[in-house]
């Protein structure tokens, strides 16, 4: 059982650290009022848990299937012999909503019929090798 973490690139800090910060700043901001505060607080931690969620994530090359894990509640098995192809990939959007992806540089795991998701890690090129290993394999 291999275990991959996150690859997080620089753009991603560029993104969050702003973010953040603009999030203190409104929150001092609608201090004085309950109601405000509490809207705020709300958003804050909302926000908070999409932002860092993907640094908590992992992906893991399981005997019978590949474990995703997305953040801090969201998780996905994919049995090896469902998954149809792995492609590499550059751009910063990606194509499912639930993904594990914070970097330009990821991998899309096409997978049933029409189902992708998509993985940033550290060691892509060995994760992709090891996947294409293991769906040879069946």
């Amino acid at each position: 059982m291999k275990r991959y973490k996150p690859m997080v690139d620089k753009l991603f800090y560029i993104i969050c650290v702003p973010t953040l910060a603009l999030m203190a700043v409104l929150t001092l901001i609608s201090f004085p009022s309950p109601l405000a505060l509490f809207i705020t607080v709300l958003s804050d931690l909302l926000v908070l848990y999409f932002l860092l969620s993907p640094l908590f994530g992992y992906v893991e090359l399981r005997e019978e299937c590949l474990f995703i894990k997305y953040g801090l509640l969201l998780k996905k098995k994919i049995p090896y012999n469902k998954i149809r192809g792995v492609e590499r990939k550059r751009s910063f959007y990606s194509e499912s909503m639930m993904s594990l992806k914070n970097s330009f540089e990821h991998l899309n795991i096409k997978y049933n019929t029409f189902d992708v998701t998509s993985v940033s890690v550290k060691e892509n090129g060995e994760l992709l090798a090891e996947l294409e290993r293991r769906r040879r394999q069946l």
